[in-house]
């Protein structure tokens, strides 16, 4: 008989169910609080895992031995993203403010003073990374700066590049960065021991970026995936048949896809070698389905499991133009990250691009105050 998993259930698998007895990974990051019932969106670091409840609160557990687990105020209801780092954890709020909480030792915790407008954050092992409404990025913990060069873990994974413009997602590996341009181009900067930032020539019509310890993914907008860096567990052998997918994960050795139909591929370390990475975090539960949302830990998996599509597409909701320009509403989802564009003229090349804006998990209002001053506008809302 197939299971039923409710709707906002988290499902994990890999490293934290006693896989190996006595381990240094056995901390329960892959066993479910019972009282995590309406969640809507998950993440993973090495030892925890992390989700971010319907009503704005975080739910963490696992090892909690920095604070990464269970340290944020469990009185916040305004969180709308979340991402977890080696030993440390970081929450976005509706205001576009960053917390964090856990391991401090290269500074990977310390938001810059001043830091707001965040519409997205992605952590490294050691290092943690901000994208601004502007298309801005804004990286800090471990780097050149602060370690001797090539120094684990200082490989300038936080010096961001100058050409970092125009981005519209951000990714943080184990040692290195990702960004994705608005032209669906991908830059990248840190480690690259094992060609992690040697972004395939020629990559682009990319949606989506995920960055795991030593490789990365990239989603294209045909549904195809494209990898590279890292290839010791396979976690860079694509699986040929792959298509139809719609989101991308990264653990340290291992990947995850989700398809439009709900369900979950996985590659990479932990198909039953038994070696130090293996915690088979890439052996998918059977009969998961419906899944909305994924993340990867370092050695552990988690799903979402949900209704309807992964990427639902909506339409614009009380659409108005006024003296004060266009407005309309859009549902949106936690994690993702949204622009209003619009054209004068249908036949125009270009679509110009309005700041970026963090989903909330409800509907989100876009604004056009310019559009006051046009004879006619067309809209579309992209979401990365």
């Amino acid at each position: 008989m197939a299971t039923v998993l409710a709707q906002n259930q988290v499902v994990a698998w890999g490293a934290g169910k006693s896989i190996k007895p006595s381990d240094n990974n056995d901390f329960g990051q892959s066993i479910i609080p019972a009282s995590l019932t309406n969640a809507v969106q998950v993440a993973g670091g090495w030892r925890n895992s992390l989700a971010l409840n319907s009503n704005g609160t975080l739910k963490g557990w696992g090892d909690d031995s920095f604070g990464q687990a269970d340290f944020f105020p469990t009185n916040a209801s305004d969180y709308i993203s979340i991402a977890c780092g080696y030993l440390h954890s970081v929450a976005l709020d509706s205001n576009g403010v960053v917390s964090t909480a856990g391991d401090d030792l290269y500074g990977q915790s310390e938001v810059p003073d001043g830091l707001s407008n965040v519409v997205a954050v992605s952590c490294g092992f050691y290092h943690t990374l901000a994208l601004k409404s502007d298309g801005t990025v804004v990286s800090w913990g471990a780097s050149e700066n602060t370690f001797p060069v090539g120094e684990l873990p200082n490989f300038g994974q936080t010096l961001v590049p100058s050409n970092a413009t125009n981005i519209v997602a951000v990714a943080a590996g184990g040692y290195h960065s990702l960004a994705l341009r608005s032209d669906g181009t991908v830059i990248a900067w840190g480690d690259n021991q094992s060609g992690e930032t040697n972004v395939p020539p020629g990559l682009s019509n990319v949606v989506s970026i995920a960055a795991g310890g030593y490789h990365n993914l990239a989603l294209k907008a045909d549904g195809s995936v494209v990898a590279w860096g890292l290839n010791t567990y396979g976690e860079t052998n694509i699986p040929p048949d792959l298509s139809n997918v719609v989101a991308i994960a990264a653990g340290s050795w291992h990947s995850l896809a989700l398809k439009a139909d709900g369900t979950v591929v996985a590659w990479g370390a932990g198909g039953g070698s038994n070696t130090n990475v293996d915690y088979r975090q890439n052996i998918v539960p059977a009969g998961l389905t419906s899944v909305i949302q994924i993340a990867a830990g370092v050695v552990h998996s988690l799903a979402l499991v949900g209704s309807g599509p992964p990427v639902p597409r909506t339409a614009f909701v009380n659409p108005i133009i006024d003296t004060n320009g266009f407005s309309a509403g859009l549902f949106t989802q936690n994690g993702r990250v949204y622009r209003l564009e619009y054209k004068n003229a249908l036949n125009d090349s270009a679509w110009t691009g309005l700041p970026l804006q963090a989903g909330t998990g409800g509907e989100l209002e876009f604004r056009d105050p310019g559009a006051a001053f046009a004879s006619q506008r067309f809209y579309r809302v992209e979401q990365w």
